[in-house]
């Protein structure tokens, strides 16, 4: 089981365009397409809540991995501003997973969580792991399960986690924080703040293992 955080690559847009001219003509590009002045009035306020999010522009802050064994939760993380680090650290877990008989899991990954590793890990000339490939794979050939499509699937609706948590009777992780205080939390440059990232992150790594019990058995 695994879930990553992400936040915006720089403070703000006006940081975006004094540090990365060429970036910040495509975020306005983009702005522009999506009509996202209707939606968030300027494109300030759309580069905060929409950075994090298209991984062109963002970046990994955290990822969270767990696993459960004997009725014990185990839960580690590779987080903080080095994003090449991140994802060496997560490589050589994702190296261990793939010598035992592991699936991938978590919520959404398949569209977000995956994508947005495996651009990245493009992007600093990283070779992704083959369980983390799902390029040209067919359904059955990949050691991916996202509950978030089997869960679809089986109601025909799409769901958030929090939906997903309170239907089933799991403590949902999304209490005190949730995806989008992470930018700010990042860019605060507290390690308090990394940490409560982090503790986030591997709540919502708990929660899906526990959603994972209560689906799949």
């Amino acid at each position: 089981m695994f879930d990553i955080e992400t936040c915006g690559d720089y403070p703000n847009f006006t940081e975006f365009k004094l540090n990365d001219p060429k970036g910040a003509a495509l975020f306005q590009g983009k702005f522009d397409k999506m009509n996202w002045e209707e939606k968030y009035g300027t494109i300030d306020a759309a580069y905060l809540s929409m950075s994090g999010v298209v991984s062109t522009y963002g970046r990994i802050c955290c990822i969270s991995y767990g696993f459960q064994h004997d009725g014990e939760i185990r839960i580690n993380s590779s987080f903080g501003t080095d994003e090449k680090e991140i994802l060496i650290e997560f490589k050589k877990v994702l190296e261990r997973v793939e010598k035992k008989n592991y699936e991938l899991c978590g919520f959404r990954i398949l569209y977000f969580d995956i994508p947005f590793i495996l651009h990245k890990m493009h992007k600093y000339d990283i070779d992704p792991p083959e369980i983390l490939k799902v390029y040209d794979k067919k359904p059955w050939e990949m050691r991916v399960r996202d509950i978030s499509e089997d869960w679809r699937q089986k109601f025909a609706w799409s769901f958030s986690f929090d939906e997903v948590c309170y239907e089933i009777g799991v403590e949902s992780p999304k209490t005190n924080m949730n995806g989008s205080h992470v930018h700010d939390k990042f860019w605060s440059h507290n390690n308090k703040q990394l940490e409560e990232i982090k503790d986030y992150c591997e709540s919502d790594v708990r929660a899906s293992i526990q959603v994972e019990n209560k689906i799949y058995r």
